[in-house]
């Protein structure tokens, strides 16, 4: 998987959410999930692996939002039918959102918890997705006053920037 998330990695646990949003490529149509799968010690089945997919462009819907854009479809309703799935537990001795769900719907239940953990901490809207909408990569920012846009001004900033000075001088 590429690393452009390196100068802009979440903090724990947040970077769980970050690496479940950022593997798949869409500029490049490359899907990185399996290997996440793997390293996390987990086997999907296609079913699971496509619920997966869901959940995680589910998230970079709300990561999209995160950096004041429209949100598309009802990402919602996909997290809720996934918490349902990883059977989310309150554990008042940690504590914690538990999955008590194990597999594909137990990690997504984790990244679920970290996601909802972020929110009740106030982190939440520090991780966003690229404007860039061909690119998406979660980024957190770290700008003071969490005005970042892209996932890498040397990449996305700049030929989002670079467009949009050759469309206002081709017109002119």
């Amino acid at each position: 998987m590429p690393r452009y998330d390196l100068p802009n990695a979440a903090p724990e646990p947040l970077r769980l959410v970050q690496r479940l949003v950022n593997t798949v490529d869409l500029e490049h149509d490359r899907d990185w999930l399996n290997d996440l799968l793997a390293e996390e010690g987990v086997e999907a089945t296609p079913a699971e692996l496509e619920r997966a997919r869901q959940t995680r462009e589910a998230i970079r819907e709300l990561l999209y939002a995160n950096n004041r854009q429209p949100i598309e479809g009802d990402p919602h309703q996909v997290l809720r039918r996934a918490s349902e799935r990883a059977r989310l537990q309150l554990d008042l001795e940690a504590p914690a959102l538990v999955p008590e769900a194990t597999g594909v719907d137990g990690l997504l239940g984790r990244v679920l918890a970290v996601a909802y953990g972020a929110m009740v901490d106030g982190t939440w809207p520090r991780l966003k997705a690229c404007r860039n909408h061909g690119c998406r990569w979660a980024f957190y920012d770290y700008s003071r006053n969490r005005s970042a846009s892209w996932c890498s001004m040397q990449l996305c900033g700049n030929r989002t920037k670079t467009r949009t000075y050759r469309r206002r001088h081709a017109t002119t």
